[in-house]
């Protein structure tokens, strides 16, 4: 219960972190346009990588039970990098057509105070 408990909270906190994100249309350093399309597998890419990273046994394990083998290309966890990038890109086009995209997104806070 707990992986699956932490499975459900962790892409709850993607898609917080990538509706946050979906404020910057362009890259706020650098000025050119960062459109949802890239931010958002970027983001649930990145962020699916560090996680990766942190228990790469446990995903190791949890792959080779799924697929029922012991080596190969789908028992690697770093298949977990794409399934975030996809999750990613279905997240931010959700959020971008039910929330919109860039500053206006909060601008009518302002405008409520």
């Amino acid at each position: 219960w707990m992986l699956r408990w932490g499975i459900l909270l962790w892409y709850t906190t993607l898609g917080a972190v990538i509706g946050v994100f979906g404020v910057y249309s362009s890259h706020p350093v650098l000025r050119f346009p960062l459109p949802w399309w890239i931010r958002a597998p970027i983001i649930g890419g990145w962020t699916n990588f560090v996680l990766t990273l942190f228990a790469y046994e446990k995903f190791e394990a949890l792959m080779a039970e799924a697929f029922r083998i012991s080596n190969g290309l789908l028992t690697s966890p770093f298949l977990f990098v794409l399934e975030g990038a996809v999750i990613g890109l279905v997240i931010g086009g959700l959020a971008t057509r039910f929330a919109g995209e860039g500053p206006e997104t909060v601008a009518h806070l302002d405008a409520t105070r």
